[in-house]
């Protein structure tokens, strides 16, 4: 019953209503107006763009992103459509809106009992925060299937199960979970989505994406050499080492394929096939004709599959059509393929495998000893992109990350500031040993000593501008050579600091002008730089020449020319 018939009723009446009904009318006028639509709710009209986000958002690391973003999207607003429970991170949340200046275009929705797709339909768009729960926090959240039955496009955070996700149903975009510029890029990636055409059934997307950036080597032809590389590509490695190889070599012609999650940059390649896609067996049957068919010569990367899924989940079994093909085959592997955890234990005492969860290590020592046996067995001329992992695979041949030298070049002096910045930007925080550095850094921050800046998750583009602007660069600390951010921090000429084994890369005869730290050594090598700051900076300037001679792709393209010849 409404309040206005209650009250009609108790006029009738008087004060004779019984006791139990006169609760049940103070119970139901207390009770707010049901919306239809989320739209409804936030008091909208129809054509304001609208995002939706619907959930808990305790342990969120992505809204809050989503709410400094608003700036840049000046015409959208968002829905917060929460159980009451998470009232007090909702009035945070508010708050934000409000010193951001948007506090009049983020809406508390309280959420239906029972949620109807139509409720959520009447928005344009949902969004989908990136949570790092506990091991019964599900893969994929029930909010993804609630979307989808109200016929959204979804933008979400960057979780491999949820871009799985996004991929096998075509759903949507994902964004970088703490950078409002990535996340602005994929909502407006998301508006295209929605104004296509609708009923249009999407494409296998075996192609090339569209907003891929136009490859930079003569595609695959009719040459004595056609190369096809694939399908990992981790970092952009494989598109660095094509482009340098065929800069090289005239004679080779080249198709890189790469089989991923949908990305918001992806690195050049020919061809994309979308990570799920690869058990279809119309994508397989595509891939085999085009591997068997065009190929003289191909670099299997990361032991990863080259004709799909259809005989299994590395290359093992791939070998046998491939060889009988009459095509060259190369192997090439980068760290955690080839890397055995409990060796790399054995020979350093401060191994990141101390920081790897126990399920990753067993499974990684799984992968590592099938892939050397694969290795062994087949006999085929194996290259790795890092000196430390010739000590798993002794017989390798060390094939130089690439980077474009120039693309990071920067004039701006280092250690000038009286408080350096300092910045450390893991993919992966165990393999990097972040975790057992933050706090010392952070004390240094703390005490005004340098500026301090963790980075996580932002584009290349966002990366690149805070390289530049560093002085010191913090790579790895527990695994034992340089990795690509520190081929980028000494390409961009600041002093570099990671922890490097000196017996392999006395091995490859090189002596990177890297100071040599671990996770208890840090702060000294810190302090060292600090000390001697033209010191430092001299480090910085040898760091660009290093990096000129081993990392612009001529000694990588000169490592693969017997392969190719």
């Amino acid at each position: 019953m409404s309040p206005a018939p209650a009250r009609r009723l108790v006029t009738a009446v008087g004060r004779r209503v019984p006791l139990r009904v006169r609760r049940a009318l103070r119970r139901t006028a207390a009770l707010p107006r049901a919306h239809s639509s989320v739209r409804a709710a936030c008091g909208l009209p129809a054509g304001v763009p609208l995002m939706v986000y619907t959930g808990r958002i305790v342990d969120d690391r992505g809204i809050a992103a989503v709410v400094d973003a608003l700036p840049r999207l000046p015409k959208f607003h968002l829905a917060l459509v929460c159980p009451g429970a998470d009232r007090v991170v909702v009035r945070a949340l508010l708050r934000q809106a409000e010193s951001v200046g948007v506090a009049h275009r983020v809406h508390a929705v309280t959420r239906p009992r029972r949620m109807a797709p139509d409720f959520l339909a009447s928005a344009d768009l949902a969004v989908l925060g990136f949570e790092r729960g506990g091991p019964e926090t599900p893969l994929v959240p029930a909010a993804l299937d609630e979307y989808r039955a109200a016929g959204l496009t979804i933008v979400a955070g960057n979780a491999r199960a949820v871009r799985e996700y996004l991929t096998r149903h075509d759903a949507g975009e994902v964004f970088a979970p703490g950078s409002p510029r990535n996340f602005v890029n994929a909502v407006q990636r998301a508006q295209k989505r929605t104004s296509a055409a609708p009923g249009a059934a999407p494409a296998a997307r075996v192609a090339a994406e569209p907003e891929a950036p136009a490859v930079p080597w003569p595609p695959l032809g009719a040459g004595p050499v056609r190369l096809g590389l694939g399908t990992a590509n981790f970092a952009g490695v494989l598109t660095a080492f094509t482009r340098a190889i065929s800069a090289a070599r005239p004679d080779v012609s080249a198709e890189l394929v790469v089989a991923k999650p949908p990305a918001a940059f992806p690195h050049p390649a020919d061809v994309y096939i979308h990570f799920p896609h690869e058990h279809r067996l119309d994508v397989q049957l595509e891939q085999i004709r085009r591997v068997l068919g065009g190929y003289t010569h191909l670099i299997v990367d990361a032991f990863r599959p080259i004709l799909g899924r259809l005989n299994g989940d590395d290359i093992s079994a791939d070998l046998p059509a491939l060889r009988r093909a009459g095509i060259k085959l190369a192997l090439l592997a980068h760290g955690s393929e080839i890397r055995h955890p409990g060796r790399h234990l054995e020979r350093h005492a401060e191994s990141g495998f101390r920081d790897a969860p126990e399920e990753l290590v067993a499974r990684l020592t799984e992968v590592t000893e099938k892939n050397r046996r694969t290795a062994e067995e087949s006999g085929l001329p194996l290259f790795v992109t890092t000196p430390d992992l010739l000590d798993d695979v002794p017989w390798a041949t060390w094939a130089p990350l690439v980077l474009d030298v120039d693309a990071w070049a920067c004039d701006r002096p280092i250690l000038e500031r009286t408080r350096p910045l300092v910045l450390h930007a893991p993919s992966t925080r165990w393999t990097k040993g972040t975790d057992r550095i933050l706090s010392d850094l952070q004390d240094l921050h703390d005490r005004k000593i340098i500026e301090f800046r963790l980075i996580e998750g932002l584009p290349w583009s966002e990366m690149q501008a805070l390289v530049k602007d560093a002085d010191v660069v913090i790579d790895q600390l527990v695994m034992g050579s340089y990795c690509t951010f520190a081929c980028e921090g000494m390409a961009a000429g600041k002093a570099v600091i990671s922890y490097l084994d000196e017996d392999v890369h006395r091995r490859v005869d090189v002596r990177p002008p890297i100071v040599s730290a671990t996770p208890s050594t840090v702060v000294k090598a810190i302090e060292t730089l600090l000390d001697d700051r033209a010191a430092g900076a001299r480090l910085g300037a040898e760091g660009v020449a290093y990096v000129r001679e081993h990392h612009d792709g001529r000694r990588t393209a000169a490592v693969f020319d017997e392969f190719l010849r």
